[in-house]
C-alpha cells in the first residue's frame, strides 16, 4: 500500500552575493548551464555507484564485479567517468555524456591510462549518449598509423520497461532518460517505488529522479504527478542537494534583478529623452547590475543620453 503524505515544494529568498551582481546576463546563464551540467553528472555517478547490472547486461552483456578507481596519476588530470572491473575480468570504460562533443581523443588517452593501469585485461569503451539533442559526433580515428573506434549508444535506444523490471532502484530511476512510450504510466511507477522508501532515501531519490527529468523536459510533469500521489518531496530537507538548490535559486534571482532594473532604465530615458537609439539599448543589454545601477542614479543630472553612459574619469 502506497504512502500519503504531504508535497512542499518551497522557494527561499536569498541575499544575491557581491560576486553575481558583477556578472552580465550572459555569463549568468551560462555559468547556470554549468551548474545543471555538474548536477546531472553528479546524479549519474550516484547512480551508478553500485553496477547496474541489468543496464549493463544490456550495453555489454557482462555483469560487473566493483566499481574501479579512476584516478589515474599525471601531470594533466585525467578523470573517466565510469570503469567498471567485470565478472569475466575483462575492464569496462563507460562515459556518460550528456551533449554534442567531439570525443575521439579525449577516449583515446583514457583508453591509454586505462590500459596502462590494466595492462593484462581485456578493455571495451562505450560512451552512453543521455542527452536531449541527436548525437552527431563521430566514434573513431583512421589516420596511416593509428585506427581507433568506440561504440556510442543513445539510452533512448533502450526500452525503459528493460530498467523498470530491475530490482535495483537506481535503474529504475534511470528508466526516465530511456524510450518511454507512456510518461505517465511510467513515471507513477517510479514514484510508487520511491514512495517505499525511508524518508531521507526517498528524498535523495526523488530529488535524483527530477534532476533527471529535466534532460527531457519532464520535471514539471514529475512534480505534478508526486503532488497528485501526495509523495513527500522538499528538495531543501536534502543536505546533499540543499546548497545547489540554493545557488540556483540565487542565480535565477540575479537574472529577475537585472532585467527589472534594465526596462526600468529604458522607461525612465525614453521619458526624458524620447526614443532610446539602438546603441544605449544595446549598452543596457549587456551591462551588469551595477552598471544599470549606477547609469538610473546618473539619469537625475544628465542632459544628455552621452551623459548617461559616458565612461568614469
Amino acid at each position: 500500500m502506497v504512502q500519503r503524505l504531504v508535497v512542499r515544494f518551497r522557494t527561499l529568498r536569498v541575499r544575491v552575493n557581491e560576486r553575481s551582481d558583477n556578472l552580465k546576463p550572459t555569463e549568468i546563464m551560462e555559468d547556470q548551464k554549468e551548474k545543471n551540467r555538474s548536477q546531472y553528472d553528479t546524479t549519474l555517478k550516484d547512480l551508478f555507484e553500485k553496477p547496474p547490472q541489468r543496464l549493463l547486461q544490456i550495453l555489454i552483456g557482462r555483469e560487473a564485479v566493483e566499481l574501479l578507481s579512476v584516478e589515474f596519476a599525471s601531470t594533466q588530470k585525467r578523470l573517466p567517468d565510469l570503469v567498471f572491473l567485470m565478472k569475466d575480468d575483462s575492464i569496462f570504460h563507460l562515459e556518460l555524456q550528456g551533449r554534442y562533443e567531439v570525443m575521439e581523443w579525449r577516449m583515446l588517452i583514457y583508453y591509454s591510462v586505462i590500459r596502462q593501469r590494466y595492462p593484462n585485461r581485456v578493455l571495451v569503451q562505450k560512451v552512453l549518449y543521455i542527452g536531449l539533442k541527436e548525437w552527431q559526433s563521430g566514434s573513431a580515428i583512421e589516420e596511416p598509423n593509428l585506427s581507433f573506434h568506440y561504440e556510442v549508444i543513445d539510452i533512448r535506444s533502450i526500452d525503459c520497461r528493460e530498467l523498470l523490471e530491475s530490482p535495483s532502484l537506481e535503474e529504475n530511476i534511470l528508466a526516465i532518460l530511456c524510450r518511454i512510450d507512456n510518461q505517465k504510466e511510467v513515471i507513477q511507477e517510479i514514484l510508487y517505488r520511491i514512495t517505499e522508501l525511508p524518508i531521507k532515501a526517498r528524498a535523495d531519490a526523488l530529488t535524483k529522479l527530477v534532476i533527471l527529468s529535466r534532460l527531457r523536459r519532464l520535471e514539471t510533469f514529475v512534480k505534478e504527478e508526486a503532488e497528485e500521489m501526495s509523495l513527500t518531496f522538499n528538495l531543501m530537507e536534502n543536505d546533499v542537494f540543499r546548497p545547489i538548490i540554493m545557488k540556483a535559486q540565487r542565480d535565477s534571482e540575479q537574472i529577475g534583478r537585472h532585467d527589472g532594473e534594465a526596462k526600468m532604465l529604458t522607461r525612465l530615458l525614453q521619458r526624458r529623452f524620447g526614443t532610446v537609439p539602438d546603441w544605449a539599448s544595446e549598452k543596457i543589454t549587456k551591462a551588469d547590475l551595477s552598471s544599470l545601477e549606477e547609469w538610473s542614479l546618473r539619469f537625475v543630472d544628465a542632459q544628455s543620453l552621452d551623459d548617461v553612459f559616458a565612461d568614469k574619469v
